[in-house]
């Protein structure tokens, strides 16, 4: 009930409604807290007052019985009784404040500890939406960077692409024009023009260039020489078709062009 008493000690704090002990400094006790304080020492464990008197200290039943409200003031002068009467409402009175100054005391402390904890939470708040944001910010940045080297990709891809068209056509434009260039009246042309005779030439026949014998000897190779350059035709086609699109490869064939020309102007020299 709300007019009970509560018990003074600290660590207490428990409604009294049976026995309790009652000090003239206007404290009361439970009777647990009163018993193991008043047996050792004589001060009130509220506010440190000594308790010297023998009636400063009473241990009082809360709860009396019909015949003791009978006789505890039985006798009395009306004076005397109104005067113990107001010095017992007095003190509930006096504890009734005390409780509601304490009950203050603990909701301002729980209000100020509130509102520090809505105050920190309020900058962790605010703090966190900053961060978001931020994130938010750096994120978007980063789509758009995605988004622009996506974009670069693509268009690299696409050069890539065209640009490997081109050198497709390119490379099969040269192969056709290769094939067409290379046939066997140009290459006797070509291998008559590199097989003109020099000065050793006519040193190894013993006749000068332009003689009898030599445009014999001339005449009678023509065969010979023609057998070369259809077998050097053909083999110079194969390697064509073999090198692809590879730039190292068309320098080999071209390295090879010239290596057997020479071996067949060299062949046909021997053979003379």
């Amino acid at each position: 009930m709300d007019t009970d008493l509560i018990c003074n000690f600290k660590k207490c704090r428990k409604r009294l409604n049976a026995f309790a002990w009652v000090t003239s400094c206007s404290h009361i006790f439970c009777d647990e807290d009163g018993s193991r304080e008043f047996s050792n020492q004589t001060k009130c464990p509220a506010c440190d007052m000594e308790l010297e008197g023998k009636l400063d200290v009473v241990r009082v039943d809360l709860q009396p019985s019909e015949q003791y409200k009978s006789m505890v003031l039985a006798g009395q002068r009306p004076e005397v009784i109104m005067e113990i009467c107001t010095r017992a409402v007095s003190f509930w009175t006096y504890q009734a404040h005390q409780e509601h100054i304490y009950q203050e005391y603990c909701a301002n402390k729980a209000s100020e500890k509130v509102q520090q904890v809505e105050s920190y939470y309020k900058q962790v708040s605010a703090r966190s939406t900053t961060e978001i944001s931020t994130i938010q910010s750096q994120n978007n940045a980063l789509k758009k960077e995605l988004d622009v080297a996506k974009s670069k990709q693509n268009e690299l891809s696409e050069k890539l692409l065209e640009r490997s068209r081109q050198y497709q056509k390119l490379q099969s434009m040269y192969d056709s024009l290769r094939r067409r260039a290379i046939t066997p009246a140009s290459f006797e042309t070509a291998l008559v023009s590199r097989s003109k005779p020099t000065r050793q030439f006519e040193l190894e026949l013993g006749a000068p260039c332009g003689s009898k014998e030599t445009n014999l000897q001339f005449s009678s190779n023509k065969a010979p020489v023609q057998h070369h350059s259809t077998n050097f035709i053909q083999g110079r086609s194969v390697l064509g078709q073999e090198s692809g699109t590879n730039s190292s490869s068309k320098l080999a064939g071209n390295l090879l062009d010239c290596g057997l020309a020479a071996a067949v102007n060299r062949q046909a020299l021997d053979e003379d």
